[in-house]
């Protein structure tokens, strides 16, 4: 097990069930039979279900299996593995995944057109699904443990990444549940990652997966740690039917869905920087703000140009006050940028002004902020109203390491 993040949280406070789920978590052995790697979700209500996939061209068959089996608006069972992802494993990978669904429904009597899928770990492995059947067949007890789940699906994860929260709507207690993994190959463009979130009212299936898409683009799509988009990326949003309403929800613009999602938002925010404070080997938060550009796709494309760019990364890492590298990144953009209007600030200090180091530039005071733990960058364009924020982390030693024995 890897070290913990230093950006890692103090403590991660209670995780609460959800209604109308049961909870199974398994160690299957895919990494060691002391840790948690499997997980097995079972919706005993009738449950709504939303999922958002990768846009990468090679994805998991897993993703395929979900995609087609999310036309039915329902979910019964979902299964989470980590430590294989199920990608490049040609047709045993897929007759896994019926084998195995096949299974979950003939022993928890539910519907094979209903069980979803999320593998994370090693892309090209032949999947260990006789590892997963024997220990899905034997008898277990459901838990109430809900962080659990959050453990079992862990790569290269250093915490396990889980929020609750609860939320008053006609005098009923609404709880949401959230959990995810990520720690490298993330660089946005749906989610990049694995998240679940669980809800206990039912929202129809329509207005569920426009509220995931519009939540995603303001959380997880706005992440990156490496650059990297992964085959496997996935976001799942169940509501079930747990805690019913007097009227139903029937529309996006109903207040209620207002008010749940303004609920969702700090779930789905909370748990997308949880995933960057656990970005391999990262040792800084880095929060990128780019204002005053001309329209969205400029910002987007600036903020994320710096947010990749490996010698910006390295030199926050080395407390380096080396802003030509941020100048060298919005560059590479090819945006036409007026220098005499851009500004750069490193934390509340002017770093770059009228085409130049500001003169009033305490570099000492700049690299002194730059040890933080997190810091700010702010890039003002002088160009419109339009703005973009992402949230990145620094490249260390350690990330190099991580990745150049992660299957050896």
């Amino acid at each position: 097990m890897l070290k913990k993040s230093p950006l890692a949280p103090k403590n991660i406070g209670k995780i609460k069930q959800i209604k109308g789920i049961d909870l199974y978590v398994y160690s299957a052995g895919l990494y060691n039979k002391k840790r948690l790697d499997l997980a097995l979700f079972l919706f005993k209500n009738k449950t709504s279900v939303a999922e958002v996939f990768t846009k990468s061209s090679l994805r998991s068959c897993t993703l395929d299996w979900n995609e087609k089996n999310l036309k039915n608006k329902e979910i019964e069972a979902l299964i989470v593995n980590s430590g294989n992802a199920n990608t490049f494993t040609g047709q045993a990978g897929i007759n896994a995944l019926t084998k195995i669904s096949n299974f979950v429904s003939n022993k928890f009597k539910v519907s094979v057109k209903k069980v979803f899928f999320a593998s994370t770990g090693v892309i090209g492995e032949k999947f260990p699904e006789k590892k997963i059947l024997n220990t899905l067949k034997k008898d277990k007890s459901k838990t109430n443990n809900w962080l659990q789940a959050a453990q079992s699906i862990m790569t290269t994860d250093t915490f396990p990444k889980a929020i609750s929260v609860k939320t008053m709507i006609e005098n009923k207690t609404i709880t949401i549940t959230g959990i995810a993994k990520g720690s490298g190959m993330i660089e946005p463009n749906m989610a990049t990652m694995l998240g679940f979130i669980f809800i206990d009212c039912l929202i129809p299936q329509n207005i569920l997966q426009k509220l995931l898409k519009d939540l995603v683009d303001k959380s997880f799509n706005q992440i990156t740690v490496d650059g990297d988009e992964s085959t496997n990326d996935t976001v799942i949003m169940t509501s079930t039917n747990s805690v019913s309403f007097k009227n139903k929800i029937s529309s996006i613009k109903d207040r209620r869905i207002s008010k749940i999602k303004n609920s969702l938002l700090p779930v789905v925010k909370y748990l997308a920087e949880q995933i960057v404070r656990d970005g391999e080997g990262a040792t800084k938060l880095i929060n990128i703000k780019v204002e005053s550009a001309k329209n969205s796709p400029q910002a987007k494309r600036i903020a994320k140009a710096v947010a990749n760019s490996p010698l910006v990364k390295t030199a926050f890492y080395g407390n380096d006050p080396n802003w030509g590298r941020i100048v060298m990144a919005i560059g590479k953009t090819y945006e036409k940028i007026d220098p005499k209007k851009l500004k750069i600030y490193i934390g509340k200090q002017t770093v770059v002004a009228n085409g130049a180091e500001y003169k009033k530039l305490n570099l000492q005071k700049l690299k002194k902020y730059m040890a933080s733990k997190e810091i700010d960058l702010k890039l003002d364009l002088g160009q419109g109203n339009y703005s973009y924020e992402t949230q990145t982390c620094d490249f260390s030693h350690k990330y190099v390491d991580i990745n150049a024995a992660y299957r050896t």
